[in-house]
């Protein structure tokens, strides 16, 4: 599986920190660490909003003892909960180095804490061993068991599975929809203002403002010509509905989508199954769908866990909470293996 390499370059990176998506009007400042050639991309926080581990309630029973929980520092890809490198150096040493040099200056800007996310296991593994907390949570993957096509995909599920999702994409044909993919480079200027609107009315729906701007998609979009991918919904010529994605590798990368309306069956039509629909395609074998979302594994999509690292300052913290982690992964162990049971895949395969 690809390790999301493309969301650590600067080519990725700079675009949110330059269109101010990631900057400190909004909780991000910049606080990247070097050893050297080696790197670890971080932030001081003064919120936990955009990094999709979500710790509001460390926050809480900080604040109910009357200690500050924020700012912390974060190593993550700011809105891009995919997991991938985080240490980026050559070794275990020099990876070791780059953390302890994040406990450092965790302690002399009196952070409360430190916090890499979405780490590849190795790496994981590695701080786990020195000490370092581990927080898990499930993520849903899509993997290519030589299904051929995607009725070939469709024969594995069983038969109420398969049913729903004839049943889902009957509507989307019936309702007249013309959908087709293209990367962010060929769309004009125009499409780029309706896909934006699309993409925030997720956000404003909810009362909150977007996290990213037009800016930083162009700019992904130039920066990444071939990789980041539009699927687009029209009726009567005219963009409704959108979803967009970044290929790495073999593995493709469900990002956001946008629609004009609640369109019946258009959300999973665009985000999942014209997903597994260009992999297959094209020859990915895996498609990551992204974090929570149990209606992901009701279509084929396989839970799996992501794992963070956690650092607490304040000792006594830090021992209650790695209590509470371990509790928590003895929970989501009983809930995965829950939802493996009651796979969307037949029994006999």
């Amino acid at each position: 599986m690809s390790d999301g390499r493309l969301f650590t370059l600067a080519g990725y990176r700079k675009p949110l920190e330059d269109s101010d998506c990631a900057g400190p009007e909004h909780g991000w400042t910049a606080a990247h660490l070097s050893v050297g050639d080696d790197f670890l991309p971080c932030y001081r926080k003064t919120d936990s909003w955009g990094e999709f581990v979500f710790d509001h309630s460390l926050a809480h029973a900080y604040a109910q003892h009357g200690l500050p929980y924020y700012p912390k520092l974060v190593s993550c890809v700011p809105f891009t909960p995919v997991p991938g490198p985080r240490l980026l150096a050559g070794d275990a040493t020099a990876q070791r180095a780059l953390a302890q040099r994040m406990l450092e200056q965790a302690t002399v800007h009196r952070d409360s804490s430190a916090h890499i996310l979405f780490m590849l296991e190795p790496e994981a593994a590695l701080l786990q061993a020195d000490g370092w907390l581990r927080r898990e949570q499930l993520r849903y993957v899509w993997h290519d068991r030589r299904f051929g096509d995607f009725d070939g995909f469709l024969a594995q599920l069983s038969a109420k599975k398969r049913k729903n999702i004839r049943r889902e994409r009957r509507l989307i044909t019936e309702a007249d929809f013309t959908i087709t993919w293209c990367h962010g480079g060929a769309l004009s200027a125009a499409e780029w203002e309706t896909v934006y609107q699309l993409y925030a009315s997720t956000y404003r729906m909810r009362g909150r403002p977007p996290y990213l701007t037009l800016a930083c998609l162009q700019q992904w979009a130039q920066n990444f010509p071939e990789a980041m991918l539009f699927c687009l919904a029209r009726r009567h010529e005219h963009i409704v509905a959108m979803a967009f994605f970044f290929r790495d590798g073999q593995t493709l990368y469900g990002r956001h989508w946008g629609a004009q309306r609640d369109y019946d069956a258009l959300h999973f039509e665009l985000c999942y199954y014209q997903g597994i629909d260009y992999c297959l395609r094209e020859g990915l074998h895996h498609f990551d769908a992204g974090v929570q979302g149990d209606h992901k594994h009701a279509r084929g999509f396989d839970a799996e866990c992501s794992v963070s690292l956690h650092w607490f300052a304040h000792r006594g913290f830090h021992d209650a909470i790695g209590d509470w982690f371990a509790q928590e992964r003895a929970a989501l162990a009983c809930e995965r293996a829950m939802l493996d049971e009651h796979s969307a895949f037949r029994r006999d395969e």
